[in-house]
C-alpha cells in the first residue's frame, strides 16, 4: 500500500506538469492565430481598442466567462462583431430586446450601428476581471517585432524540468540517506549481536 501511495506521490507532479505545459501552449498559440483560447470555461482576450477606457484600459488581458447564459443591461460582454465574426469586440450592454442586445463602448458617444440589436447567438462570454500586468507582458511577447513565443515556451519549459531535476535529486539524496541510516542501524545491531556473544563465550570460559 506504502509503495502505490509512493508511486502516485511521485506521478502527480509530472501530471499536474504536462496539464500546465498543455494549458500554456493552448492559450500562447490561440492569441497568437487571434482565437479564443479557452479553459474550464474561461476565456481570455487582449484588448487592441479604447472604447471600454476607463473601465478597460488599451492592452489589457481580460477573463470573459464562456458559459454565462444570463445577461442583463449594463453587464459588459464579448460578441462577434455582426458580419465579421472573426473580431470580437468588448463593450457594455445598453439594452436587451427579447434575444436582441444592443451594446455601446464606455468610451464611445453612442452605439454603432452594427452593435444595435444583434443576436444573442454572437455573445462569446460575459467579462469577469481584466490584468494589465498581464496584457503588458503578452504584448512584449506576442505582439512586438521579435516573436519570443517559442524562446518563452522553452524558458518556462526549463525552469519546469530544473524545478524536476531538483525535486528528483532531493528524494534520491533523502532514500540514499534513508538507506545509510538503516546500514548504519543494521550494522550496530550486529555489532550489539557479536558483543553479547563475545560476552556469553567469555562467561563460559570463566566457568570452566
Amino acid at each position: 500500500m506504502k509503495k502505490i501511495v509512493k508511486t502516485i506521490y511521485f506521478i502527480i507532479p509530472f501530471v499536474f506538469i504536462a496539464l500546465a505545459m498543455a494549458m500554456m501552449i493552448h492559450l500562447g498559440i490561440s492569441l497568437k492565430n487571434n482565437e479564443i483560447p479557452s479553459v474550464f470555461n474561461r476565456a481570455i482576450l487582449y484588448v487592441k481598442t479604447p472604447s471600454m477606457e476607463p473601465v478597460i484600459m488599451t492592452g489589457d488581458i481580460i477573463v470573459i466567462d464562456t458559459n454565462e447564459t444570463e445577461f442583463s443591461e449594463h453587464d459588459i460582454i464579448s460578441f462577434k462583431k455582426p458580419g465579421e465574426p472573426n473580431i470580437i469586440i468588448t463593450h457594455r450592454i445598453e439594452k436587451i430586446d427579447g434575444d436582441l442586445i444592443t451594446t455601446k463602448g464606455v468610451n464611445n458617444y453612442e452605439s454603432e450601428s452594427w452593435e444595435k440589436n444583434f443576436s444573442k447567438d454572437l455573445i462569446v462570454g460575459k467579462y469577469v476581471a481584466k490584468s494589465s500586468l498581464l496584457g503588458s507582458i503578452y504584448e512584449v511577447i506576442f505582439i512586438n517585432s521579435v516573436d519570443f513565443l517559442y524562446v518563452f515556451i522553452i524558458i518556462v519549459f526549463m525552469l519546469i524540468g530544473i524545478i524536476e531535476i531538483k525535486s528528483i535529486v532531493k528524494l534520491l539524496t533523502m532514500k540514499k540517506i534513508q538507506e545509510q541510516e538503516e546500514e548504519k542501524k543494521k550494522m550496530i545491531e550486529e555489532a550489539k549481536l557479536r558483543l553479547k556473544k563475545e560476552t556469553k563465550d567469555e562467561e563460559w570460559k570463566q566457568l570452566f
